[in-house]
């Protein structure tokens, strides 16, 4: 099994690389489509991890057909952001506009205008990296808060990787680490997330990462969600806007990167409130999202139960995978 999986891991980050970044840009969604559809057919074990996450968020009552719909949905969504990884050198300000067009720029060039930077708080909901190409090649000066894949190393310590998966996760980060981004890795020093509102750029941050062992409790699909207290600790002590983000995708599978108005922080709060009342107002936000295009978070969702069974901190006190 391990052969086979190295053959492919070969074939991916080798000849596969090179065609997806040979190929009209045109080509590309369409044929993350029909790669989507072969995967379904493929990985039963992980169409049935999905199905479970469509349970969790709607119950067990939902049509059959309708749930069907969302996991096929789903694959077809990691496929196309899949080859989105490959392009990520190829990006490029006169390109920009095939694969991510930006809804809401209103709202954060006014949040710069105050001079205190602005942070751009997302979830993994939809292609969420997307944001940095997106904003980087418009122009805006933008630090991200990351791990990198080869973090992966250490997260599947129990497990010796081959060669050929240690590779794929170096090209990887060398992809990742090709986005028009300063990269933070959140596993060493973030001074430097600071020093990026001084200098009044944009600062992404996800919220609902696996990483630390804190954690804040809000409500999240009528459930009892763990979401990190790290953006709002930032938020707090720096006084930037934060502006929730969402990605999504139009009909053609061009990435839509939403940039919502900031969350109102109450002056006068005590820490813990406003840390509680921005994680809580960001959640109530994200929850809208998913319940109208779960496809785009069930994956997540489906990975964060898995890491959980092995000693991760749960996305949901509720887990998903009964």
């Amino acid at each position: 099994m391990g052969v086979i999986k190295d053959s492919v891991l070969f074939i991916y980050w080798g000849p596969f690389r090179q065609l997806v970044q040979r190929m009209p840009s045109q080509f590309v969604y369409p044929t993350g489509k029909l790669l989507g559809a072969f995967a379904y057919l493929c990985f039963r074990g992980k169409r049935k991890a999905l199905e479970e996450e469509v349970r969790f968020i709607f119950g067990s009552d939902m049509e059959k057909k309708r749930q069907k719909k969302i996991v096929q949905k789903a694959f077809e969504a990691e496929a196309r952001r899949e080859l989105e990884v490959l392009l990520y050198p190829l990006l490029n300000p006169l390109n920009i506009m095939f694969f991510a067009v930006c809804e809401g720029l209103e709202n954060l060039d006014s949040a710069l205008s105050r001079g205190n930077g602005a942070m751009l708080l997302f979830a993994h909901f939809g292609a969420n990296q997307m944001v940095m190409p997106a904003m980087g090649h418009r122009g805006y000066r933008m630090c991200q808060l990351s791990a990198p894949a080869t973090a992966w190393k250490e997260v599947l310590a129990d497990k010796k990787l081959s060669a050929m998966e240690d590779y794929a996760l170096q090209v990887r980060t060398e992809h990742e680490q090709s986005l028009p981004v300063r990269h933070i890795n959140i596993f060493k020093s973030v001074k430097e997330a600071f020093r990026c509102l001084q200098r009044n750029e944009l600062l992404g941050v996800a919220i609902d990462g696996g990483g630390g062992k804190e954690r804040i409790s809000v409500r999240l699909l009528g459930h009892e969600a763990l979401l990190s207290p790290g953006p709002s600790d930032i938020v707090r002590r720096t006084g930037c806007a934060v502006l929730p983000t969402f990605v999504l995708r139009d009909g053609s599978g061009r990435n839509r990167v939403i940039i919502e108005t900031p969350i109102e922080i109450l002056a006068g709060e005590e820490a813990e409130e406003t840390k509680t009342g921005i994680t809580q107002a960001f959640a109530s936000r994200l929850e809208s999202y998913i319940r109208a295009n779960p496809e785009y978070y069930i994956g997540f969702m489906a990975l964060r139960s898995s890491m959980s069974q092995k000693g991760d901190v749960p996305l949901f006190k509720e887990t998903a995978n009964p």
